[in-house]
């Protein structure tokens, strides 16, 4: 994956799309509050990310923070809806993760 984000190697359509080194960008990611985000996206077609923080009962604010984070990591995207209104839509029907533990990643005590 390493070789791929360095331009040594090209990506093959079974690569993985996003990849992160830090298990802690992911348990962000796919938090409680983000999973009930995407969990609310994927029942109801809302038209704007304030319905969507009033659907799961956060702040604009908030939830546009959650979706931006989502949006980085190809998880939603936006949608233009009326008004000029951007509404947030899953990319995925579902989701593979996948942990590469590495020995020189290792810590010893």
């Amino acid at each position: 994956m390493l070789a791929i984000a360095k331009g040594e190697k090209k990506q093959l359509p079974t690569d993985p799309r996003v990849w992160s080194t830090s298990f802690e960008a992911l348990a962000r990611v796919f938090s409680r509050q983000n999973m009930m985000l995407i969990k609310t996206l994927r029942q109801k077609d809302l038209g704007s990310v304030t319905e969507l923080a009033n659907a799961v009962g956060r702040t604009k604010a908030d939830v546009r923070r959650s979706l931006k984070m989502s949006e980085e990591f190809e998880i939603i995207e936006f949608e233009e809806g009326e008004g000029g209104r951007k509404a947030p839509r899953l990319k995925y029907d579902d989701f593979d993760l996948r942990a590469l533990l590495n020995s020189r990643d290792r810590r010893t005590h």
